[in-house]
């Protein structure tokens, strides 16, 4: 797969005020700072000779270097919409495309910056084409869709007990004040809604949270684990990785309550039962 970012080598340039803690580069559609390509320098290093080890088995090690990182929201909200890199920072769903895109990186012949850069394109832009704000995935299932179709991982729900659910997708669109980029762009939440509407047209299982405790036994330590929102229109309201020791199964994650990705320190069932904004989960196996 080639994943379109468009880049210039030529330009550089230093943004006040933003969060990045170093000055931030412009490379044509990517923005990073240097701290980020000496932390991927750190992790490849840290992962040299793994290139054969399991996805699932990277992504975990990946997840494990990365406890500790302060969860910040909004990182991506800078316009103009580049890819932009920011290792030092995360939330929920970045933190996973982090691991996944570095793991893909690792298992490369030659896993460079650029090469990572093109991962995470992969991952997080519809068919890895930075095109303004519209073209990130923001919604997890076009996200989990764009990822089995490009053959980096599957949605094993349905085979861990999932039951169908009728996912209706229109949170964005009926909320265009709640997002910089849509409050004074009704083209933009036009093409937002069309999105959404592609969405609705697939089908979707999950698996209940009081159905969990006898399903937990097919979720793998590596598996990307989507919780189901209870909000209408919203699909997905936190994302994890699995982390499984014997019979318990807890995960790693960006945590909004701990300030900081950590090991979660319950087991997964007893987590989400005390939680009221998720209905369930969603599972998704990398190749």
């Amino acid at each position: 797969m080639i994943i379109k970012v468009f880049r210039t080598f030529l330009l550089s340039v230093v943004f006040a005020g933003l969060s990045f803690g170093s000055a931030a580069i412009e490379r044509g559609e990517v923005r990073y700072a240097q701290r980020d390509v000496d932390a991927f320098n750190e992790v490849m290093a840290l992962v040299a000779g793994d290139s054969e080890a399991p996805m699932s088995e990277l992504v975990v090690k990946m997840a494990k270097h990365f406890l500790g990182t302060p969860y910040v929201a909004g990182t991506l909200e800078v316009e103009p919409e580049r890819l932009t890199v920011n290792m030092a920072e995360t939330d929920c769903i970045l933190f996973v495309e982090m691991c996944v895109a570095l793991a893909l990186t690792a298992k490369d012949a030659e896993p460079t910056f650029d090469k990572y850069l093109d991962n995470l394109a992969g991952l997080r832009y519809r068919d890895g084409v930075v095109d303004g704000y519209t073209s990130r995935l923001h919604y997890t299932s076009e996200w989990i869709a764009q990822g089995e179709k490009n053959g980096i991982f599957r949605e094993v729900t349905r085979e861990c007990g999932g039951r169908p659910i009728a996912q209706k997708f229109n949170f964005m669109s009926t909320h265009p004040a709640s997002y910089k980029q849509l409050k004074d762009s009704p083209a933009d939440v036009a093409k937002m809604r069309r999105i959404e509407q592609a969405l609705e047209a697939h089908d979707y299982c999950y698996i209940p949270k009081a159905e969990l405790p006898g399903r937990i036994k097919d979720i793998r330590s590596g598996d990307i684990i989507a919780f189901c929102s209870t909000v209408a229109g919203l699909d997905i309201a936190h994302i994890a990785i699995a982390l499984r020791d014997g019979d318990n199964l807890t995960f790693i994650h960006a945590s909004t309550t701990a300030k900081k990705v950590i090991i979660n320190p319950q087991p997964l069932v007893t987590y989400i039962n005390g939680v009221k904004s998720q209905s369930g989960l969603r599972v998704i196996r990398l190749f």
